[in-house]
């Protein structure tokens, strides 16, 4: 019974201790999975202070970035605000319509909720916005004495020393003053009262010192264009008085000229019957009709024949221009042959340059059309050929040339003369004007030949001019309407 006793003791040690190890291992791994769990606490704990620190960092950076975002929209809003300003008025040319641009829309675009611009010489109100008109006298009294130092400060705010001085003018931290200015100071800008209610940004500080430049530009250009249309003004009245004296002028000189031409016409006419008379009783005695006379009154007598012709040829001259000018002679324009009226009048002139031993050469087409007074053409053609007959030495040469040009015909009348100083061409188509010439002083002539070329010329509405070089030849250039043939 002892042993059982024994036995069955030692079964239930046996079974304590195994229960005794069995709950130390249990307990052992507990105390391991208790240790794994405090290790994955202690990382979950550093996860989670770490993802903290993080988001703490993404909501601050969040912040900066939504700032800076609402900065940078700010400074966009700021610059089309000020794009539209600057196309709305960058065509306006007068004061109180730029001045009219800035209203309160334009102060608040700019962030602010008052605004003023003062004139900087008298310091009159060009501009109001909120600012009443206690606030508007104390302004003035203050820059009265102190505008100068604007001068040599760009932009005034709270952070500059003179700044800091005037914050009782506003009564506010929040202002800007700046010059409108370029070439010259124009105005004084302020703003006051920022919107909303915080610290002026640098976006609205730049934006305001951008304005104040573009509006002094725009100023001064209107100070410009304000100079210059009054100067076009003035030139315009003086244009005015000028034309209005030349006018008078003119009129006063066709009244010279119609008195001058009609007295000429009454002369001529009064002469020609006398010298008439005298012509004929001239010519008669020089073919001793009345009897044979002694060799020196008959030498007398032709000396009177040959200038009673030369004035009978003035006072017929005379008589062409008057009736030119005053529209009396019938011109009769038609489609002729030039080349033909050309060749004729060097056979009427041919023995007066064979004489001289001149050449005479045409250089022309065949056959030329213009429309023309072949009568009127062809007086043109014998005083500009007698010209350089009178003024080519014997040997000389005279060329007529003639080409077509568009829808004219040009007409050139050379000789190889004495020519002509630059003096003298200013003055050659002058009636009785003489060349100051050595060369030409024996050469006989009234001076009214060219006078009536000219007159011919522009009675057909045409051009004529001349080209020389003393001792090389003078060239008489003309134009005529060309015809089809």
């Amino acid at each position: 019974m002892n042993t059982f006793f024994s036995h069955h003791s030692f079964i239930i040690d046996s079974l304590l201790f195994f229960v005794a190890v069995g709950l130390f291992i249990y307990l052992l791994n507990k105390l391991q999975t208790i240790n794994v769990l405090k290790n994955n606490l202690n990382h979950l704990t550093r996860t989670i202070q770490d993802l903290e620190h993080q988001a703490k960092l993404i909501i601050k950076s969040d912040m900066e970035l939504k700032l800076y975002q609402e900065e940078e929209e700010d400074k966009l809003d700021k610059l089309t605000f000020l794009k539209n300003l600057i196309l709305s008025s960058i065509s306006i040319l007068d004061r109180e319509d730029l001045f009219s641009q800035i209203n309160e829309k334009t102060i608040n675009d700019l962030g602010f909720r008052k605004g003023v611009i003062l004139n900087f010489n008298d310091l009159g109100v060009k501009v109001n916005v909120n600012f009443e008109p206690g606030e508007l006298e104390k302004i003035r009294n203050f820059f009265l004495h102190k505008k100068q130092m604007l001068t040599t400060i760009p932009l005034l705010a709270y952070e500059t020393e003179t700044g800091k001085e005037i914050t009782t003018l506003f009564q506010s931290k929040e202002f800007l003053i700046a010059l409108i200015r370029a070439k010259e100071i124009h105005a004084i800008f302020i703003v006051n009262n920022v919107l909303p209610q915080t610290e002026t940004t640098v976006a609205e500080k730049t934006i305001f010192s951008i304005l104040c430049m573009y509006l002094g530009q725009c100023l001064d250009n209107i100070k410009l264009f304000e100079e210059l249309y009054n100067e076009k003004v003035q030139l315009e009245n003086k244009i005015k008085e000028r034309t209005s004296e030349l006018v008078k002028t003119l009129r006063e000189i066709e009244v010279i000229s119609k008195a001058k031409s009609d007295f000429i016409s009454s002369v001529s006419h009064e002469l020609r019957t006398p010298l008439t008379s005298v012509k004929g009783f001239s010519s008669l005695l020089v073919e001793e009709k009345f009897g044979v006379l002694p060799p020196e009154a008959k030498k007398r007598l032709q000396k009177i024949d040959e200038n009673v012709n030369k004035l009978v040829d003035m006072v017929n001259m005379l008589l062409d221009i008057a009736r030119i000018e005053s529209g009396k002679t019938e011109v009769k324009i038609a489609p002729a042959d030039v080349v033909r009226l050309i060749k004729d009048v060097g056979d009427f002139l041919s023995p007066q340059m064979q004489s001289k031993k001149l050449d005479f050469a045409v250089e022309t087409p065949e056959s030329l059309y213009v429309f023309m007074d072949k009568n009127l053409i062809e007086r043109v053609f014998i005083n500009l050929i007698n010209n350089a007959l009178k003024f080519t030495p014997a040997g000389g040469k005279i060329t007529i040339r003639c080409s077509k040009e568009k829808n004219h015909v040009l007409v050139g009348v050379q000789d190889t003369g004495c020519g002509m100083s630059k003096d003298d061409l200013q003055k050659l188509f002058q009636e009785f004007f003489r060349a100051n010439n050595p060369a030409t002083q024996n050469a006989q002539g009234t001076g009214l030949g060219l006078s009536l070329v000219k007159k011919i010329i522009e009675t057909h509405k045409e051009k004529i001019w001349v080209e020389s070089e003393v001792n090389k030849g003078t060239t008489f250039y003309f134009t005529l309407k060309l015809a089809e043939n």
